[in-house]
């Protein structure tokens, strides 16, 4: 039962951004980083049917985490990319060539092998200081914002790569911010929760973190601007569940020096999709026209 939820899970959010992908990259010119990109996919049936797949998706991950640990489930999640990338490759009628897949495999064996070599488990803190959620936030926050500023000076693949690492970080903080909220409801009921701080937060940062999937899914195919985001958001959430949620990860030589060759794994896979050639024929064959990238000073 524990596999299928998890399987199933990752198929959904796989399929579900696979779709959002379509839909963003028929946008508008030059809406990459801009509100009205967001604005303008809230309008668009197709995207707000892949967004209700990968929430169903989300949902059935959180089930199979209830039932089980993160150790064991969250490996098979990570499969969501395998599942992404034939579905999109396919509506889009591109093949996916080794580099592709070698890469795509790369980024779930890599991070995989990091989550059974860390063994992360979930903090428990019912009410961290806001001070420690102020520093989490702060620096995840400045970390994005640097990658969004280096990111909008890279050709369009590298950018979206980059972009998508900066999402999968908001992602994760989204990720830590709903567990809170969700054991402040069970615990204190609705009225608390929303006296509380948290669900704006979560919205907030979930607002941030999609305005720029949706831009790393404009600028280049999903098999380059998906697997950074499907990366770093459990990189990001296990980083804030050890320092601010009291969780832990294995922290012994061996243990550390597999987590370390599995990260050197998985970003080489990262380089491997971001380097892909496919990222022509998403701009010059597709659905739009270059568009003006603000503040690079470039045309895309």
């Amino acid at each position: 039962m524990i596999y299928l939820l998890a399987v199933g899970a990752a198929a959904l959010s796989g399929i579900g951004n696979a779709i959002q992908q379509r839909a963003a990259v028929r946008a508008p010119a030059g809406s990459t980083l801009h509100w009205r990109l967001l604005g303008y996919l809230l309008r668009q049936r197709l995207w707000l049917c892949g967004l209700a797949i990968a929430v169903a998706g989300n949902i059935m991950t959180g089930a199979s985490l209830g039932l089980s640990t993160v150790t064991l489930v969250e490996p098979l999640t990570v499969t969501s990319l395998l599942f992404a990338l034939p579905v999109a490759a396919i509506w889009s009628r591109y093949r996916l060539g080794a580099r592709e897949w070698i890469g795509a495999f790369a980024v779930v064996l890599g991070l995989a092998a990091f989550l059974v070599a860390g063994q992360p488990t979930p903090g428990q803190r019912a009410a961290a200081p806001l001070w420690q959620w102020g520093l989490a936030a702060g620096a995840i926050g400045l970390i994005t914002w640097g990658l969004v500023h280096v990111a909008r000076r890279m050709r369009p693949q590298h950018e979206a790569s980059v972009l998508g690492l900066g999402a999968g970080m908001l992602f994760g903080l989204q990720a830590a911010l709903t567990s809170t909220a969700a054991h402040r409801l069970f615990d204190a009921g609705l009225l608390a929760v929303l006296a509380s701080w948290t669900p704006y937060a979560v919205v907030a940062v979930a607002a941030v973190a999609i305005l720029l999937a949706q831009s790393a899914y404009k600028l280049a195919p999903l098999s380059i601007s998906y697997p950074a985001v499907t990366a770093a958001e459990p990189l990001a959430g296990i980083a804030i569940g050890v320092g601010v949620l009291g969780g832990a990860v294995r922290i012994g030589p061996l243990a550390i020096a597999a987590q370390v060759v599995a990260l050197a794994v998985m970003i080489a896979g990262i380089y491997a999709v971001a380097a892909s050639r496919l990222v022509e024929a998403h701009h010059h064959h597709r659905f739009h026209a270059p568009h003006l990238h603000v503040g690079s000073g470039r045309h895309r």
